[in-house]
């Protein structure tokens, strides 16, 4: 398909939509979006380089927008293309993180070593998670502007001490804000405490640190970023198996940062656990393990993921860290509107099942979180699908 391009414009998208997909014959290719963890990262790290950085993006969804936009609040350049990086100045209003957890978890350490107060925010789906616990590692003044949640976060630095115990047992994001905050500091030493998962993200940012100049965590550098060209991702393979479809631009192992399986276990996969549930449905079955930080994503992943199935009719069992689910079974078009939680990869799920029986899916926009062009690209594969109110 070289270099098609998709439209995704609003005709299939919208707050407070529903999307009305009919069984259709789904054939054709999908073209990947790129990386959200590579682009988030590189995005960090161009934004303390003061000389400018190229990161070349086909589509931008809301996650990596939200990044950027909070950067230029924060008095850096962005292009479109291009970010020029440098010392952070006083924003004039809150940042919106809007649904990204990693842009919020990275910005707490990026804005923790200012000694200006930075407002940190999101929307419901982000307000549900915890950071206290990064920001308590950092030993800076914070406050809530709520009294029932601890967003809208004030943060007080600035950030002085020398040395940081973090917790990686829930989500490796809290590492990587340490990793990637050091060049805004005076040296510091990072421990970290309960079994670690998504590791293969916390890899994939010191492997980017280090090809920006670090060599120890925690000690500073002076950051030289590369232009980047963002890989394909990987996570999104997922969606392309349930759906049947053939992909334009596959991931290279070297990408694959944690979407590979070993015995349907995800403790470094757990963005996988919604697609993966389904096809294992359609198909032979199978239990899905070590998945237990999946409950600490936009949803809790791993009873959303069942909730969302039995309305298709599609048995499956809640297990301590992950999922059982029989195989051999249909979707069953459901009565009423699938909910998805405000969860993004629910409702791609969702959509993929209901072409095959039909159903009204919650969230029509969710998709522009991490693949604006999902929804289009799918159309144009024989998807048949309206909006409605």
């Amino acid at each position: 398909m070289g270099d098609t391009s998709y439209d995704s414009s609003p005709d299939v998208s919208g707050h407070g939509l529903v999307l009305n997909v009919e069984p259709s014959v789904l054939k054709g290719t999908l073209k990947l979006p790129p990386s959200k963890s590579h682009a988030m990262r590189w995005l960090t790290l161009a934004s303390m380089d003061n000389n400018p950085t190229q990161i070349e993006m086909w589509e931008i969804g809301e996650d990596v927008q939200a990044l950027i936009d909070c950067f230029t609040k924060l008095g850096l350049d962005w292009d479109g293309k291009t970010m020029v990086g440098g010392k952070l100045s006083k924003p004039s209003e809150v940042l919106d993180c809007k649904n990204s957890g990693t842009a919020l978890r990275f910005l707490i350490g990026q804005t923790a070593t200012c000694d200006f107060p930075v407002t940190l925010d999101g929307d419901t789906s982000l307000r549900a998670r915890s950071s206290l616990q990064l920001v308590q590692s950092l030993k800076i003044n914070s406050e809530s502007k709520s009294e029932d949640s601890e967003y809208p976060l004030i943060l007080h630095g600035p950030f002085s001490s020398d040395s940081v115990v973090i917790d990686v047992s829930k989500t490796s994001q809290f590492y990587s804000s340490l990793l990637l905050m050091a060049p805004r500091t005076d040296n510091f030493s990072i421990s970290t405490i309960g079994e670690a998962v998504s590791r293969n993200h916390s890899a994939l940012t010191w492997e980017l640190c280090k090809l920006t100049g670090a060599e120890k965590p925690g000690k500073t550098w002076t950051v030289n970023c590369p232009d980047v060209s963002v890989p394909p991702d990987a996570s999104m393979m997922a969606f392309v198996k349930l759906s049947g479809l053939d992909v334009e631009n596959e991931p290279q192992t070297v990408d694959s940062i944690g979407h590979s399986l070993e015995n349907n276990q995800l403790r470094d996969s757990n963005d996988l656990i919604t697609p993966m549930a389904a096809w294992l449905a359609l198909g032979q079955g199978g239990t899905i393990s070590g998945a237990k930080h999946a409950a600490y994503k936009e949803s809790n992943r791993i009873t959303k993921t069942v909730e969302m199935l039995s309305q298709f009719s599609i048995k499956s069992t809640v297990n301590p860290d992950g999922i059982t689910i029989p195989g051999g079974q249909k979707p069953i078009a459901p009565e009423g509107i699938v909910h998805t939680y405000g969860d993004h990869r629910i409702q791609m799920t969702a959509i993929l099942l209901a072409s095959i029986c039909g159903g009204l899916i919650e969230g029509a926009n969710l998709h522009n979180v991490a693949w604006p062009s999902y929804l289009n690209q799918l159309i144009k594969c024989g998807l048949k699908v309206s909006v409605q109110p």
